[in-house]
């Protein structure tokens, strides 16, 4: 419970901002004549699309994640309806969602049901009987989470499964490394990196392999993204997931101008097969819809038309509004990381205090946890050592010592609750304070002014009042 509570602490803020849509949680589906990062995969593409639905509220995938690995367990492990519903009231979910992802010869099977957490039954079960490519099954898995939500798949959805996956059959598997980032910050590299695999996926020209996936096998062989930016790293990494190719690249910044370098190769060859750049002038904002045009023409498709608009509005607006900054900004941006909003409003002083604020009370709740569980730990040996013994002196003095360790864990406890409670504090003062100080918007400031000015034909003071017209 303890555990429990240092992660709600921190997710607290985010949930109060959610709707009030169900919460659910998506475990990883158990793979049954696949590899597992293939199953992973389809996974992703479900949780993906029940975002667009807007018919639940997805649970935060590391926190799952997080529970999982205190349960002892791996998310396709728990595979019956007392699981789920054990991890979702663990988690705080309404509903689980679960299943299995098997071959038998040519077909694909896919097994899924909805549990409510509160009574441990399946809400709802839904059976996909797919015969094709695997690629094929992005579409059945985006389908699905529209019907394992009880609503009904959108027209075009289903448009896409008449074709026969006609867009996907040539599809290739792919992973991404994340891009590094040169001028501009690690969280702002790994962002844009997200959105460029995000735009992958839409594409449907390739089997995109789960970040987390990639990681785990980088953890594994002792890489991190900073150290594997060679491609005789990439090309290995690329080799253990199982991918025909691999991309990485990177995001520099020139003055006011970005600069975005991709390549794509092949990881049996090391042969490139794409290599593209692009130079963007603007806010770092814009590159957003740069780095999704280019996670098409790598791939060597057409980017859609929305898209290009969308490109062509950014530069139409950036003289007017591109370098504006407005405190929704700053609000956001402080409630991702504590102190960004503040280093974007031009106060880093600001930034780096609520940063470095809310390391420092983590890690004093950190060493907390850490003396409750040796005390906690000598307690239950002080204890059972008292149960055993026959001698009167020493479970006199075990008892002593059981309850000595007791109340050393009642003290840690206390202070790391209050910890717990002063990072929660902070990290809401650090919102307000982005709220109230932050940059104001150019075309308010322009709208009207009062000045006091000195006139030094009538050698006084005035007030004046301006009108901006533009």
């Amino acid at each position: 419970m303890i555990k429990l509570f240092f992660f709600q602490i921190f997710t607290l803020s985010f949930i109060l901002c959610q709707s009030n849509s169900p919460s659910v949680a998506v475990l990883d589906f158990e793979a049954n004549g696949i590899p597992d990062y293939e199953a992973e995969t389809l996974t992703e593409r479900l949780r993906s699309e029940i975002q667009n639905t807007k018919a639940f509220r997805i649970t935060d995938r590391k926190l799952l994640d997080k529970i999982l690995s205190e349960q002892a367990l791996q998310q396709s492990g728990c595979t019956t309806d007392e699981c789920s519903a054990e991890i979702g009231q663990l988690l705080g979910a309404q509903y689980m969602i679960s299943g299995s992802i098997g071959k038998l010869g040519d077909t694909f099977t896919v097994e899924s049901k909805l549990v409510s957490v509160s009574t441990g039954a399946a809400e709802r079960t839904k059976s996909i009987s797919f015969k094709g490519p695997i690629a094929g099954l992005l579409t059945e898995m985006e389908i699905l989470a529209w019907e394992i939500g009880g609503l009904s798949p959108p027209q075009s959805l289903l448009a896409k499964r008449s074709k026969g996956g006609a867009t996907t059959t040539k599809s290739i598997t792919v992973a991404v490394l994340d891009f590094e980032g040169r001028g501009i910050s690690t969280l702002e590299a790994q962002t844009l990196t997200d959105r460029f695999s995000t735009e992958i996926s839409k594409t449907g020209g390739a089997i995109l392999v789960a970040r987390n996936v990639v990681n785990e096998v980088m953890q594994e062989q002792g890489y991190t993204a900073a150290e594997c930016s060679s491609e005789e790293c990439a090309a290995e990494v690329g080799a253990m997931l199982g991918v025909k190719f691999m991309i990485s690249g990177a995001i520099g910044k020139l003055g006011q101008t970005y600069t975005i370098d991709a390549k794509m190769f092949e990881v049996a060859t090391g042969a490139a097969e794409k290599t593209i750049n692009a130079t963007y002038s603007g806010p770092v904002d814009g590159l957003i819809t740069e780095i999704e045009i280019l996670a098409w023409e790598i791939l060597s498709l057409k980017p859609p038309g929305t898209l290009l608009s969308k490109r062509k509005g950014d530069n139409a607006t950036q003289l007017s509004s591109s370098k504006s900054k407005n405190r929704f900004g700053a609000i956001t941006r402080s409630m991702v990381l504590p102190g960004w909003g503040q280093m974007y409003s031009d106060r880093s002083l600001m930034g780096w205090a609520f940063l470095g604020a809310e390391v420092a009370v983590g890690a004093l709740a950190y060493v907390s946890y850490s003396t409750y569980q040796t005390h906690y730990d000598s307690f239950d040996q002080s204890y059972l050592q008292y149960s055993l013994s026959s001698d009167p002196l020493e479970k006199q003095t075990f008892k002593l010592d059981a309850q000595s360790n007791h109340q050393s864990m009642v003290d840690a406890n206390d202070q790391m609750t209050l910890m717990l409670y002063a990072a929660g504090g902070i990290y809401v003062i650090n919102i307000l304070h982005a709220a109230i100080l932050g940059p104001k918007s150019e075309t308010a400031s322009k709208k009207s002014s009062i000045n006091l000015a000195f006139n030094p034909e009538i050698r006084q003071p005035q007030l004046r009042f301006t009108i901006a017209l533009d």
